[in-house]
């Protein structure tokens, strides 16, 4: 149900506009009538904006553009009035329409279908928009070709429990207890792991969420990881890294 507001100082003029918008689209809910621009401003400082606004230009303390000049509504506009003279400063505005009064039934409808059209059109960009940005999100690597002895075996990355460091050799750790060098550098590999499901507990090793078995708090802040597959030296995090960690582990269930 789209929400409009009227921003007109004559009564009749009002009423003959709500009457017609009620009549052309009987769904539009009027939120309320403002004749001033003192009003307007205190409105729109009050209250969530309108899918639409109905404005005459000359009302009673001024011009509306005074309001929209203040406010900067994001909302589409429709002006109404008796002169054409405003024309050019309306369209810099967010106007679809600039109605000469009198106002008739056609007019209405004319305008309301090309507020209809932005509508869809803008939630059409808006989808589009959403589109973009999954087609934008990373792509983490899924597995992984490791060299053993003369044969190149496939590893899923779901198969890793952890990766580390030893001698400048960077091996993964699979959740059979079988370790694998890869031709890369541990922050190389870190960037090419999914962060939700990889932590980088230090700089020689990085875990999955999986392999936690539990952690204990040692001294000095620390955390000692015990994972669920024997690891060639213990796994601490420091206690600058402590936070990052638990909220990483927290957060991403």
């Amino acid at each position: 149900m789209p929400k409009c507001l009227i921003i007109e100082d004559e009564f009749a003029a009002s009423s003959h506009l709500a009457a017609l918008l009620k009549k052309v689209q009987p769904d539009m809910e009027i939120l309320a009538f403002v004749e001033s621009i003192k009003d307007g401003i205190l409105w729109f400082n009050g209250h969530p904006e309108p899918d639409l606004i109905f404005s005459d230009i000359q009302i009673a303390d001024g011009l509306s553009f005074s309001i929209f000049d203040s406010v900067r509504p994001r909302s589409p506009i429709i002006f109404t009035t008796a002169y054409d003279e405003y024309a050019i400063k309306a369209f810099k505005l967010n106007s679809i329409d600039y109605l000469l009064k009198p106002i008739d039934e056609e007019s209405i409808s004319f305008s309301l279908k090309k507020f209809r059209e932005q509508q869809l059109l803008t939630g059409t960009r808006i989808t589009e928009l959403m589109h973009a940005v999954r087609l934008d999100k990373p792509n983490y690597r899924l597995s992984f070709l490791v060299r053993y002895q003369d044969r190149l075996l496939p590893v899923s990355t779901d198969e890793v429990m952890a990766s580390y460091i030893d001698n400048g050799v960077v091996y993964l750790l699979l959740h059979n207890g079988k370790h694998y060098p890869v031709d890369m550098n541990l922050d190389d590999l870190q960037q090419q792991l999914d962060p939700q499901q990889f932590f980088r507990a230090n700089r020689q090793f990085i875990v999955s969420r999986k392999s936690i078995q539990d952690m204990a708090v040692h001294f000095n802040g620390r955390l000692l990881l015990n994972l669920k597959v024997k690891t060639p030296e213990a796994i601490y995090i420091s206690k600058e890294r402590v936070s990052a960690f638990k909220r990483w582990f927290e957060t991403f269930q």
